[in-house]
């Protein structure tokens, strides 16, 4: 009975030890340390129609009235998807511009030709055409400076001078 006694009360020291030790203070929290995952190569939806133009501006210089004027932009898909021109937007109807309804594949390019005809438009003339894709929104702009045309005397044509027949 005497070691049931001893051990009953070793045990009831170590648990009443174990009660009243005072508590241990937490580890010191280690920042976490982010890891960066190796970038994985993922297609961006804004950069999936992605596009770019040979130039977005243009000069015609000088044109007379009544010329039609036209140049050629080109436009070439960088992004990841095929790219469509969807529609375009002109200030007025003297500004036309012509395109493939085909996609654009990635890396190919394609022609958007804009013509502008001068008749009526005397001075220097700014223009923006406005060509929507299946990416968004992109601006071409252009600038002609519409001089009058020449006088003509309808009696005496640009310095030839009538010579009458005389028998």
């Amino acid at each position: 009975m005497k070691k049931i006694a001893i051990l009953s009360l070793s045990a009831l020291l170590v648990i009443g030890i174990s009660a009243f030790q005072a508590p241990k203070k937490p580890k010191k929290a280690v920042k976490a340390v982010k890891k960066e995952a190796p970038k994985a190569k993922v297609v961006l939806s804004d950069k999936a129609y992605d596009v770019k133009f040979d130039r977005s501006f243009h000069d015609f210089g000088k044109a007379t009235e009544g010329e039609q004027v036209e140049t050629i932009f080109v436009i070439t898909n960088i992004g990841k998807e095929p790219v469509i021109i969807k529609s375009h937007e002109v200030q007025c109807g003297c500004t036309t511009p012509s395109y493939s309804l085909e996609p654009i594949m990635p890396g190919k390019s394609s022609n958007v030709k804009v013509g502008f005809n001068t008749n009526g438009k005397m001075g220097i003339n700014e223009k923006t055409v406005k060509i929507i894709t299946n990416g968004g929104t992109h601006e071409l702009k252009f600038k002609c400076e519409v001089t009058a045309k020449p006088n003509v005397d309808p009696i005496e044509p640009a310095g030839s001078a009538i010579k009458l027949k005389t028998n």
